[in-house]
This record gives structure tokens, sequence and C-alpha cells, in this order.
């Protein structure tokens, strides 16, 4: 599949608090579900960034708080609850996008999901106790079943298709290896499995920590269709993924109605859709939440038109276009694309030789990536001013491989050598990008 659009370019040469609303079930790509916490959402540094909307339930004073250097987007969505907006403080330059607004709390979108045992994914309970997995290096794959833990400190552990129920207090820890599966949901449990959780218990956590790489997706049929983790509604230990180079790429849903959603010092988890008790960002600016959900398409936006400025004859211009995106939504476990980009001659009256600066006198580059979510590794295909090139054909703007769903954006510039020939007049021409 191709995608195309166009930039239309130009240069001259010349010389109060809403009220209260009933709870409704939550729509929102990311539900914080906690009524009262304080900072049930909380950045300190790092990022949240969303594509739809956010919505944090808490009527706390202080329910979301973003602070330092960081920011909470919302791309095509809200953000907001009933604390927003006074509730939803910032400091130290923190910030959300756009401004939190008031909105009425949302219930649990799947309340009414069958949990294990009872649910028909759920794999038959054995006799305890359960099996340990402890993976340390090489290459080991397992089934579908009931597990005290799974562990893997080296090395890559591969997952079977199927449903993971975790019991055990340690749960299911990714330290330094790599977890892989398709069609896989984990479940976290509590010790008393096949008992369910009491309240307040905290049992099994997912854990990615030191450079552990976990790559998910979701089954697409069965009682678990979309969910590439599930706890216990009463567990209250959580997802977390911490350092550096550590990254949790859930190709589905996250669901933990009592647990806690964190990235620290570095760590990176993408979901396509996240029902959370809270939510937190800590230790480093590159620490990320990121959740985009599916839409089974690869996408590529561009400024639909940009002014380059002027230059006489004979003079160079240079100017930035604007911000380019590529939004990858296929889910697929592993996704590659490039984006290439075209140019026609720019003309003005018509059309004749004095009137047209051909492609060869229009270059461009496309810089570093301003902004990635999800994961993902994103390479410009012309990193610097030094590597710029002529449009005279075809250029990789930006090509990208990652993990599930993801989005590269980029703020190429084009540097434009006026012929000494060419006329006064307003030239008019076209930027395409293209991605596949």
């Amino acid at each position: 599949m191709v995608l195309a659009v166009a930039s239309a370019l130009a240069w001259v040469v010349t010389g109060p608090a809403a009220p209260a609303r009933a709870a409704t079930t939550c729509t929102a790509s990311l539900c914080v579900l906690n009524a009262s916490a304080a900072d049930a959402l909380y950045v300190h540094p790092g990022s949240i960034q969303v594509t739809g909307s956010i919505l944090v339930d808490s009527t706390n004073s202080q329910a979301a708080l973003v602070s330092g250097s960081t920011s909470v987007i919302s791309n095509g969505g809200t953000i907001g609850g009933p604390a927003a907006p006074a509730g939803f403080a910032t400091s130290s330059g923190g910030s959300y996008s756009p401004a939190p607004t008031n909105q009425a709390a949302g219930t649990d979108p799947y309340a009414a999901l069958a949990q294990c045992p009872a649910a028909s994914a759920c794999p038959t309970t054995p006799a305890a106790p359960y099996p340990t997995v402890n993976h340390v290096t090489g290459n080991q794959t397992i089934s579908a079943g009931v597990y005290t833990s799974i562990s893997n400190l080296g090395g890559t552990l591969t997952l079977n298709p199927g449903t993971y129920v975790v019991t055990g207090a340690t749960g299911l820890t990714v330290s330094g290896g790599k977890l892989n599966g398709t069609g896989v949901t984990i479940y976290l449990a509590c010790p008393s499995y096949p008992t369910a959780c009491a309240a307040g218990t905290s049992g099994a956590a997912f854990t990615d920590q030191s450079g552990g790489k976990s790559s998910l997706s979701a089954p697409t049929t069965g009682a678990f269709a979309g969910f590439s983790v599930i706890a216990d509604r009463n567990n209250t230990a959580g997802v977390s993924v911490t350092g550096s180079g550590t990254w949790i790429t859930g190709g589905g849903l996250l669901y933990t109605a009592a647990g806690k959603l964190t990235a620290a010092s570095g760590g990176k988890a993408s979901f396509t859709g996240a029902v959370v008790d809270s939510v937190e960002t800590s230790g480093s600016n590159s620490s990320q939440i990121t959740v985009i959900p599916t839409t089974g398409t690869l996408a590529i936006s561009v400024p639909a038109s940009a002014g380059l400025g002027a230059a006489a004859p004979g003079g160079t211009l240079s100017a930035a276009l604007g911000s380019v995106t590529v939004s990858d939504g296929r889910g697929l476990a592993t996704s590659t694309w490039t984006a290439t980009v075209t140019a026609t001659n720019f003309t003005t009256g018509s059309g004749t030789s004095a009137e047209t600066i051909t492609t060869s006198n229009v270059s461009y580059w496309s810089g570093p990536a301003t902004n990635t979510n999800g994961t993902v590794t994103a390479t410009p295909g012309e990193s610097s001013s030094s590597s710029a090139q002529s449009l005279s054909s075809a250029r990789t703007a930006f090509s990208s491989t990652g993990n599930g769903n993801n989005s590269t954006a980029w703020t190429p510039t084009l540097v434009v050598t006026v012929p000494a020939a060419a006329v006064h007049g307003t030239y008019t021409g076209t930027i395409t990008h293209s991605v596949a």
C-alpha cells in the first residue's frame, strides 16, 4: 500500500469550571479509574502520548500532575476528568495538549469481562503447585498455561499462542532478555488462584527492566481477543518498565483496573488501549507511555501549504516545510515503512524557461525525528543540512523499523537556489510525501 499526501508550496522572487455530570462508560484510549487519588496521572518527568482521549476519574484537588519539561499529549482527542481543569496541575514547565477540560468520570468499560478461570480463553487449571519458568540464556519456547512465575534473564523466551496465567508475587519478569509472543494474553492473578484476588491484594506483576524487551501481539479471536495484558480486578500489582533500552510493546489492550502502569528511567511501554487504576512516568525525560489504537492503516500527514519566503535571482533561500508525521496503526508485531519525497518544478506566469525553477535547484533534508511514539527506530534520509539532496529524483525522507503501533514526526527543510535568469514572480510547486 502506498499513501501520498502533497504540500503546495510558494515563494516570491524579488528584489470557569463546568458542573459535574453523571458517569458513563469510559470510551477514552487511556482510562485512569482511581476515583480519589492524588496524582492518579503523574509525569515527573517523561511523557504520555495518546492517540485519542485521556480520562482521569479522580476527584482529588490534584488528580493529575505534569512536572518538569515534560508533556501529556492527546492526538485527536481530549484530556479531562471531573477535577479538570483546576485539578490538573503543572510545575517546572510541564504541559498538557490540549488543555484539560471538565468531564464526567467514566466507569470501567470491561467491568463485565469474564475473568480466569471462568473465561473460555483461560487454560485448564492443573493441580498446585503450578510450574515456574526461569530462562537464563539461549532460546526457549513455552506453551499457554498456569504458572507460579515466569522470568527471562537473558536470551529469548517465546510464548506460543494462548493465555498465560501467572499467580505468584514474582509474576512475569523480563530482565535483560527478550520476550516474544503472537496471539498471547498475559493474565496477572494472585497466589489464591483459582480463587480471585481479595480486594487490595498485590498479586503477580509484569516487570520489564534492565534492557528487557517484550514484544507481544494479542489474540484476534476468543474471549480475550484484543487483550495483551489482563489483571484480576483486585490485583494492585501493576505493569512496569524500567531502564533505558527497555520496552514493553503490547500489541493489544492493557486492563489492570486496580494496578498502576509505570515507565521509569527511560523505559517505554506501548499498548493499543489502556484501562488502569493509575499511571506514572518518572526518572528520565525519555520515559514514555504510548497508547495508539489499531486502525489497520499506515498514514502520512503533511502541511497543506507553506510559504518559503523571498530571494533575489542568483540567491538562495532555506525554510522549514512544517511537520510531517507517519502513523502506523497496522498493529503488526514487526512493522517497517519508508517515506519518500518528490517534487514538481516551480513556476510562475506561463511557465517559460525564465519562469521556471527546476527540481534540480530544490534540495531537501529531513533532519532528525522531532517526535516518536511507541517502540520504533526511525532513521532520517538526510540527517543534516550537509546531507541535503536534490529533488530531481525521488528521495528517502525517513524509514522506520518498529514493533506494534507507532508514529514518527519530522520537520524537513527545503533549500532553493534561484537561477540568475529567474524573473520576478510568485513561484508555486508541489512537494509530495508518500509512505509504504
